[in-house]
């Protein structure tokens, strides 16, 4: 018998000492990711050295390096918590009874954002009467992605590495469902994506839109171990494009105007200053008074990388604007009262 997905769960949870597997990876305090959720690769490694010897051609024994595994996970955006992972720890939170605001500002989380929250993953399965249970430890976000376009949900990528694994063969009896006020994921459909121009202004015709938040993560590994025992992240960075119908040149001025070194001419002839603007993206799930959930990216310090365009015979034109922003406030709204708790 061949077995598929249906029969896998995934769940996580944030560890409070590395590499020590979160005391919440099971039963309800566990959490996922959203719905659809896929594993797109997934690789563990001892890292075998093969040595040879004079005289001979044949490998003579092995040693063994540093263990490490790789894992990326494909979702679609519900739930903002996945944040906590990629540099946004410890948000404000306000509101009550199932109508919850998180806020989470990289300029007012310097400290935090500085570490980088390890987490617990366990992937069970249940095999035909022979269960398989993989609790994976350390895990570090390297990058997430946030990707929408035409008649699609917002899907979320994350590309993580983890120190070590451990296999059981007792599979999790209380898996930690979606909540209720969680179940309608976010759609393109539910959309708007505002650009600095004067005033600020949505953008209509728009075709697709991703961002890319990379912590540019790794493993500290010591002498005497062959798992890593600390982790630490290089630049933050973030990155993104999206792509319009070209009707005008506001969005190209913006690019001549940073090349210049100078701020941008509007087309109501005053001046925007496009590394103070802010490029907004918001989801919502469209439903009405305390049902509704709303989720709101707002980039800061927007640098215009490029500009491209195609042109067919008897097709539309369009615009893809590739930039780059210095820091970014996510506000959500949900029935959440706190974002997962590392244990």
């Amino acid at each position: 018998m061949a077995f598929t997905g249906s029969f896998v769960y995934l769940q996580w949870a944030p560890e409070s000492t590395f590499n020590t597997a979160a005391a919440n990876i099971a039963g309800s305090a566990a959490t996922q990711f959203g719905f659809e959720q896929k594993i797109t690769s997934w690789s563990f490694t001892n890292n075998k050295i093969p040595l040879s010897q004079l005289n001979d051609v044949r490998v003579k024994t092995y040693a063994y390096g540093q263990t490490r595994g790789s894992i990326s996970l494909d979702f679609v955006l519900s739930s903002p918590f996945f944040l906590e992972l990629v540099g946004f720890r410890n948000g404000d939170v306000t509101g009550a009874a199932c109508d919850f605001t998180h806020t989470w500002d990289m300029c007012a989380m310097d400290s935090e954002a500085k570490l980088v929250q390890s987490f617990t993953t366990q992937i069970g399965q249940c095999a035909g009467g022979t269960d398989i249970v993989r609790t994976l430890t350390g895990g570090i976000v390297n990058s997430a992605t946030v990707t929408t376009a035409v008649g699609e949900t917002v899907k979320v990528s994350l590309d993580a590495n983890y120190a070590n694994e451990a296999e059981t063969a007792t599979l999790d009896a209380c898996l930690a469902p979606l909540s209720v006020c969680e179940a309608i994921p976010f759609t393109f459909a539910h959309g708007t994506l505002e650009f600095p121009s004067c005033p600020p202004t949505i953008i209509s015709e728009v075709q697709d839109v991703d961002f890319t938040i990379s912590q540019n993560s790794d493993h500290l590994w010591g002498i005497g171990s062959s798992v890593a025992v600390n982790s630490f992240k290089r630049l933050f960075e973030i990155t993104g494009k999206f792509k319009a119908s070209y009707t005008d040149t506001v969005q190209l001025r913006k690019l001549y105007a940073q090349q210049n070194d100078t701020l941008c001419n509007s087309p109501c002839g005053e001046t925007v200053d496009v590394c103070a603007a802010t490029l907004k993206l918001t989801f919502t799930n469209d439903l009405p008074t305390t049902a509704e959930r709303t989720i709101t990216f707002a980039f800061t310090g927007i640098s215009i990388a490029d500009h491209n365009l195609s042109i067919e015979p008897n097709e539309p034109i369009f615009e893809e604007i590739n930039w780059q922003a210095r820091d970014c406030v996510v506000t959500a709204n949900n029935s959440v009262a706190t974002a997962p708790a590392a244990s």
